[in-house]
């Protein structure tokens, strides 16, 4: 792992976070909208992997769970905190 703890992206109005818990990654959608911390029950091996996962779920979350309009671009960017 680099000199941070994890990974975080914006799409649209959630925030991803991708953090080592452990033996593996987790992938975490905090929505500041609806007052969500959302922790996937997913166990990635990489991070990579993780944030894979990340643009399907978050377009889930805000489409079908929440039936708003995405207006985001369908790519994310990764930043290491």
């Amino acid at each position: 792992m680099r000199s941070g703890h994890g990974y975080k992206a914006k799409y649209d109005y959630v925030e991803l976070l991708v953090e080592h818990r452990h033996d593996h990654w987790r992938l975490i959608l905090a929505d500041p909208k609806h007052g969500e911390r959302i922790e996937y029950d997913a166990k990635f091996e990489t991070p990579a992997q993780a944030q894979d996962a990340a643009l399907p779920m978050a377009r889930q979350h805000i489409f079908d769970e929440h039936h708003d309009t995405l207006l985001a671009r369908n790519t994310l960017s990764w930043t290491e905190y």
